[in-house]
């Protein structure tokens, strides 16, 4: 007696099982292999927007300009991805789960400063000051890293290491601070707050650090995935008055609500693993540290002892169900969407006065081409977004010369910063000072801006990152 089979039926039959295993196997592989092909045949291009509008006309130095003349690896070179990583979903796992603890060390010196709410931010130095003194004049970057990161990640390393290597070498010759989000990379937390995607406040509080600490300095903003997303609203937030005398912000969201949309609704991968990954990288974080939630007086919260512990207790989460039960209602909004909407530095482009240049790729899973701020990039001529056609979420992995893997975006931050050093552009103001009997160091106007350094278990050392001690997560 036959049987009809219609397509509701489910095979039980291991045979018939292992078969389309198979022959959905080869037909993937024919899929990437055919291209990698054409991505091996095709030119690398690099979409550029900017205004092109008399807004210009006040300018010293026109911005487009300067990209076409002096970053050739946007203007004429591009991006062209590794042959076996052929498409932006190989691009971001590999960033994630390659080895990359032996490559790209950097010495970095670690410090503790207390800020005006009581909690303590860390920042890594490199090259460190007591090997290194502090030079007036001197090239700064202020760097904001990604999700859960840290200045140990490999895409901060691989920035670092050109930008702070001598002139001579092909560097900038710079010093970089990096900021370490309350509760990552061993930051302590010491008050019930960590940080959220917006949390500009912090890197303000960086920022106004640099400026007294490396008097007259020339200060940079480099920021990667989330910390793009911060340093642009930063400087958004600050307009004229912003002391940056340019930035660079890498696979910055921009637009967190359509992005977060494109998360929960893309592709089989967005569905399936990213936003999960995401969502159980934030839960791990906040179980490190809940301690410090438990423990804290209930007037220091917006939600209850028992809503924490309920809340961590979840053992699967995406990045929005994070976002909805613990991000929002512990900072004070209605929901995931309302904080989306607060905190996305795509708010904020139009007030952005200083040369902001943005990176995105086209093929990054987790920023979507609708999240790209274009129409208000082409009407402010301080800003420029370069988009590639491949390089995943902070990828962006080339093949060397001598075949070994690099990440090509270091290239283009190097020339445009140096670019930006070497023409003339106004000097910046800079955010002036009062210092106290007690040390502590108020930025005038912004009682909501001062600190003071502290000694903190590993306060003023030095340790080594990228010299193969360690394999980290590596935070989007």
């Amino acid at each position: 007696m036959s049987t009809t089979t219609n397509l509701q039926t489910t095979t039980t039959d291991p045979l018939e099982i292992v078969s389309t295993f198979i022959v959905w196997l080869v037909r993937g592989l024919l899929i990437v292999g055919d291209y990698a092909l054409h991505s091996f045949r095709r030119r690398p291009r690099v979409d550029l927007y900017y205004c092109f509008d008399d807004a210009k006309a006040h300018m010293k130095v026109d911005l487009a300009e300067l990209l076409k003349t002096r970053v050739p690896s946007l203007a004429a070179g591009g991006f062209r991805e590794a042959w076996w990583l052929p498409i932006g979903d190989t691009q971001t796992i590999f960033s994630v789960v390659g080895d990359f603890s032996a490559v790209d060390p950097i010495v970095y010196e670690r410090k503790h400063i207390q800020i005006a709410d009581g909690g303590l931010l860390t920042i890594d130095i490199s090259p460190p000051t007591n090997t290194h003194p502090i030079k007036e004049g001197e090239l700064v970057v202020a760097v904001a890293h990604g999700l859960t990161g840290g200045s140990h990640e490999h895409y901060v390393r691989a920035a670092l290491t050109h930008l702070t290597a001598p002139i001579e070498s092909g560097g900038l010759g710079a010093r970089a601070v990096v900021l370490n989000y309350r509760g990552c990379n061993g930051s302590p937390v010491i008050t019930p707050r960590l940080y959220h995607a917006g949390s500009s406040d912090d890197y303000r509080t960086l920022v106004s650090y640099i400026c007294h600490t490396f008097p007259q300095s020339t200060v940079f903003g480099l920021g990667f995935s989330l910390g793009g997303n911060i340093v642009a609203k930063y400087v958004g937030e600050e307009g004229a008055n912003c002391p940056l005398s340019g930035a660079v912000v890498l696979a910055n969201p921009w637009d967190f609500k359509r992005g977060s949309e494109h998360l929960e609704q893309g592709t089989f991968l967005n569905r399936l693993v990213y936003r999960y990954v995401m969502g159980g990288a934030l839960m791990t974080l906040l179980n490190l540290h809940s301690d410090v939630y438990l423990s804290a007086p209930s007037d220091q919260l917006l939600v209850s002892h028992d809503y924490i512990r309920r809340t961590l207790s979840h053992k699967k989460l995406s990045l929005k169900e994070v976002d909805d039960l613990w991000t929002a209602p512990i900072w004070g909004y209605k929901d995931a969407n309302d904080y989306y909407a607060h905190i996305s530095s795509s708010k904020v482009v139009d007030n952005v006065s200083i040369p902001l240049l943005g990176i995105n790729s086209r093929d990054d899973p987790m920023v979507a081409d609708l999240t790209l701020p274009i129409t208000e990039v082409e009407r402010n001529p301080w800003i420029i977004l370069a988009v590639t056609r491949g390089g995943g979420h902070m990828g962006w992995f080339e093949q060397n010369p001598d075949g070994t893997i690099g990440r090509w975006y270091v290239r283009p931050i190097t020339e445009y910063f140096r670019a930006l050093s070497e023409c003339d552009l106004p000097a910046r103001p800079k955010p002036q000072f009062v210092v106290s009997d007690n040390g502590w160091v108020r930025q005038e106007g912004r009682d909501d801006v001062a600190f003071v350094e502290k000694a903190y278990l590993d306060s003023f050392d030095t340790f080594s990152s990228g010299t193969g001690e360690s394999k980290l997560f590596s935070g989007f």
